[in-house]
């Protein structure tokens, strides 16, 4: 009975280890699977900031380049409108 107990503890033992060995195989395993998405997921990013930045400038370039043609195709109402805001704005704030 010893003899069997001893044998059946060995094989405890050595499932163990076993166990202990695929768990520490499959950690490193989910580690690098974990660092090589995050690497992918950063570049995805980087590439829809860098064109989300792109579209922004474009998009604020050509705003400065219609409001300069506007204004000088039509500097008298430019100049109006440019007044009426700050009158706008004076009233606004002279009545606080």
């Amino acid at each position: 009975m010893t003899g069997n107990y001893s044998e059946e503890m060995g094989a405890v033992k050595s499932d163990l280890q076993t166990l202990k060995e695929d768990l520490a195989s499959l950690t490193r395993s989910v580690k690098a699977d974990a660092k090589a998405n995050a690497s992918e997921l950063r570049a995805n990013a980087k590439t829809k900031f860098d064109a989300a930045r792109a579209n922004a400038v474009e998009a604020g370039t050509k705003g400065r380049a219609k409001a300069q043609t506007t204004f000088q195709e039509n500097p008298i109402v430019s100049i109006a409108a440019t007044a009426g805001v700050g009158l706008l704005i004076g009233a606004l704030m002279a009545r606080r």
